[in-house]
């Protein structure tokens, strides 16, 4: 009978317990409902005035209306950084207008390994070495091609008129390219 009772007391304790449990957590969420209804009246409030000082009928920008640096009693809202935007670091080029059709050939590091210089004493790079006739492109003119700017560092002997020798990195890539014809466009600098 003993064990009974003081299981009786246990029992009764826990639902006790979880009675008061469900009446905090009951209350709790109606104090932030109604947090959340006094925040929403007192935003539409400061809109309202808003609009009065502005004398139009439109909402508020979100700098304009003042809202509170706290999500919850103590706590304070955490507000993200914003990513910033890098702004180029060098000039910034567009298209600009067509030179015409040229026929590009593609040249590469020599076979024998050591480095060779251009003509105008740069080394050569892929993706922005470009021989061309110097009367029609003069040295560091900046061209485009497919979307890529190249510039006039190199000539050659076989590179007369209208003709252009684009470096690659590689012999294969070099052979990949072979002879094409290409629209070559002036470049703009912003």
């Amino acid at each position: 009978m003993i064990s009974f009772l003081r299981r009786i007391q246990v029992t009764g304790f826990l639902t006790l317990l979880c009675i008061l449990l469900l009446s905090t957590t009951a209350m709790a969420a109606q104090t932030a409902e109604s947090q959340g209804t006094a925040n929403q009246q007192s935003w539409s409030v400061e809109t309202d005035n808003q609009m009065k000082k502005n004398g139009t009928g439109t909402v508020a920008t979100a700098s304009e209306a003042t809202m509170s640096d706290e999500v919850g009693p103590g706590i304070e809202k955490k507000v993200q950084p914003q990513p910033e935007e890098k702004a180029p670091t060098g000039p910034v080029y567009e298209r600009g207008a067509s030179l015409g059709i040229f026929s590009a050939t593609a040249y590469c590091p020599s076979s024998s390994g050591r480095q060779q210089k251009t003509y105008s004493g740069t080394i050569p790079q892929p993706l922005h070495t470009l021989s061309a006739d110097l009367t029609i492109l003069p040295l560091g003119t900046k061209v485009m091609i497919d979307g890529v700017i190249y510039t006039v560092e190199d000539t050659g002997s076989g590179i007369r008129g209208k003709k252009v020798d684009i470096y690659f990195g590689s012999r294969g890539e070099a052979l990949a390219f072979g002879r094409q014809s290409k629209e070559i466009f002036a470049v703009v600098e912003r």
